[in-house]
């Protein structure tokens, strides 16, 4: 067996069994390798800032892939419990039922129950793949956020540790000295005696 029908084949059981939870999951394992690339080939930022975001940006996504999955399947499980009551007679006409009970059997019984049978088994897939969706929905809003909040930051401390810069001069306590007494001598003040200035000129009143 070549490449191609590998190939072929493999795309044939996605498209059969196709599952809500396989697209996420590879959206989330691309975005977990593609970001953190992309992050670390930007030139304007700094190294520090660089490694930090593209190191939250893989953790994010390699949390969300189990939950992703974990959540999908979980919900999946319901579907059993709302397709209990369903049966392949619901999908056989009145008249096939009919016959059946009478005991009748030929080939266009036997082709409606085949369908009725298809008709059961395709309900099934969709009841759970219609769960899983709701579980998809239910990791990325809640579940995925609720993770990363709680996991990211003490592994990202564990990961990351600051650098201590011993170069960097440590601020000192800002001193406040009072203010200098300034030692100010009092001088008596003088007065000018006008009374000696010479008097000449015109006088008021002749006197």
């Amino acid at each position: 067996m070549g490449f191609q029908s590998k190939l072929t084949q493999l795309c044939n059981h996605l498209g059969e069994n196709n599952k809500p939870t396989y697209a996420v999951m590879a959206i989330a394992a691309v975005k977990g390798v593609c970001r953190p690339t992309f992050t670390m080939m930007d030139k304007t930022e700094k190294p520090e800032t660089k490694k930090y975001t593209a190191l939250r940006e893989g953790l994010t996504e390699l949390i969300a892939i189990p939950a992703y999955w974990a959540c999908g399947e979980i919900t999946s499980c319901f579907s059993k419990i709302l397709t209990k009551k369903v049966t392949k007679e619901d999908f056989l006409p009145k008249k096939v039922l009919e016959q059946i009970k009478e005991g009748i059997n030929n080939d266009q019984i036997e082709k409606a129950l085949r369908h009725a049978e298809k008709k059961l088994v395709d309900i099934n897939k969709r009841a759970e793949n219609n769960l899983r969706f709701v579980g998809v929905c239910a990791a990325a809003l809640v579940v995925i956020p609720a993770l990363c909040s709680a996991s990211i930051k003490p592994l990202m401390g564990k990961l990351i540790k600051p650098k201590s810069d011993e170069n960097t001069p440590t601020a000192q306590p800002l001193k406040i000295q009072p203010a200098a007494s300034h030692n100010i001598t009092k001088k008596p003040l003088q007065f000018r005696n006008y009374n000696s200035a010479p008097q000449a000129g015109l006088r008021v009143g002749g006197l």
